[in-house]
């Protein structure tokens, strides 16, 4: 008879979660409870049953193999009789390696009577008695199994969510590689060409042979060199500035006072390389600049998955053009960001999942179903606001942000509350920035 086996602590938050091939089996939660004999009196079964307060049934056991079930109030009801007799000849057995998901599948769906009752354990090689299983606790054990099962999942969407933002990143980082290549590149083509120029200056001064036209050329050229090198310094400082900030942000949380249209600024510059490459054009208008206390790492996370996902899934072979706006506004005490495409637009039925997590229409093809899902938890929880979304087949996506100036001390997220339904500020016609695509 094996021994007893307590049922688990409930996991707690501060516990590991637990793996997820750690299937759970039904000898975790079964008891090493003594068999009655089927000789035995109901009467004595009586006297068993009362040091066994939370108990409701025992199984009755001949030649170390179990053959029925007597529960407590047919012992009590035929105290007369012998247990053989009284007992339900049909309990439910089962092998004490099975899995406990399936024993609880089984008994909702074929055997409910042992909810009440249990289940008795055998040892699957022989078949003798190993266990018995009451009805609360096979409740208790499915109903941990369950929190532990749900505990690993969410640490795993947890670390799926990070690894989504540093892939992010990586991808700002290679763009930002090959953009500043440029600028460089140019600069010290012009600082080769003004070194060898010096030489040759130099060679023609010491020879005696100088003249006021070789010096005039020089001093051109010089200058020409010279305005090469800063304006492309210039522009690479300008990347690395703009690469710093968006990389700060976005590799940390840290509250600080920032001028949104800026940030959406800052991010398209960072983002010119992937955005060059796309056919569609992507357009900004600052409405009305505001002074947000808030998280721009995390905000820029947020603007970026919403207008790589525009340019991922709103454009394809049947619609391989287009333009994706994204407008600022400020409104009372809020922000409201909208980013809008032309593109092919969401079923109806997907438009409900869109912030599910795991949720893609992409899988196999690069898709994860965490961008959405990362923006929606990160609007709601970090920047304390709300998103909306409305779409059309053919007719593109808009997505609203409404996210307060000051970023609330307790971060709260509500999935019910709703945007306005359709409601995408409106695109004033100058443009700040406009990058992508062919003019």
């Amino acid at each position: 008879m094996s021994a007893t086996q307590p049922l688990p602590d409930t996991p707690s938050s501060a516990a590991a979660p637990a793996s997820m091939a750690d299937t759970w089996r039904l000898d975790r939660v079964a008891l090493a409870l003594e068999g009655l004999s089927p000789k035995l009196s109901c009467t004595a079964a009586v006297l068993k049953f009362d040091g066994l307060p939370d108990i409701w049934a025992l199984p009755v056991v001949l030649a170390r193999k179990p053959i029925g079930l007597l529960a407590r109030s047919t012992a009590r009801s035929n105290l007369q009789e012998m247990v053989g007799t009284a007992m339900d000849p049909r309990p439910l057995i089962l092998p004490d390696d099975m899995p406990l998901e399936t024993v609880s599948r089984m008994v909702a769906e074929r055997f409910p009577r042992a909810l009440t009752y249990g289940v008795i354990t055998v040892n699957p090689e022989t078949g003798h008695y190993s266990g018995f299983v009451p009805g609360i606790d096979l409740l208790r054990g499915t109903l941990e199994q369950f929190e532990s099962t749900l505990s690993f999942l969410r640490a795993a969407q947890g670390d799926l969510v990070q690894a989504e933002k540093f892939a992010s990143l990586g991808q700002l980082v290679a763009g930002i590689a090959h953009e500043i290549n440029t600028p460089l590149g140019i600069g010290l083509t012009a600082a080769t060409h003004l070194t060898e120029r010096c030489q040759s200056f130099q060679q023609l001064s010491e020879s005696g042979g100088l003249k006021r036209s070789d010096l005039t050329g020089f001093l051109g050229t010089v200058s020409e060199g010279a305005e090469i090198i800063t304006a492309n310094l210039g522009r690479a400082a300008e990347l690395v500035h703009s690469f710093k900030q968006v990389a700060a942000d976005q590799t940390s949380a840290v509250r600080r006072s920032f001028r949104v249209g800026q940030l959406i600024e800052d991010l398209i510059s960072s983002l010119s390389p992937r955005l060059r490459k796309a056919t569609q054009k992507v357009q900004f208008t600052c409405l009305a600049d505001a002074e947000m206390d808030s998280f721009p790492g995390p905000l820029g996370q947020v603007i970026t998955n919403l207008l790589l996902n525009a340019l991922t899934h709103a454009y394809d072979a049947a619609h391989p053009d287009g333009m994706v706006e994204i407008a600022v506004e400020k409104k009372g005490t809020n922000v409201v960001i909208g980013i809008k495409d032309d593109g092919a637009g969401i079923p109806p039925s997907h438009l409900p999942r869109i912030f599910d997590p795991f949720f893609t229409t992409k899988r196999g093809q690069g898709g994860t179903g965490l961008g959405l899902h990362l923006v929606y938890n990160i609007v709601t929880q970090t920047l304390g606001g709300r998103i909306g979304c409305t779409s059309a087949v053919d007719m593109g996506t808009a997505f609203t942000l409404i996210i307060p100036l000051t970023a609330p001390d307790r971060m709260l997220g509500d999935r019910t509350a709703d945007v306005g339904r359709g409601s995408f500020p409106p695109l004033a016609e100058p443009t700040i920035v406009s990058v992508g695509g062919s003019a």
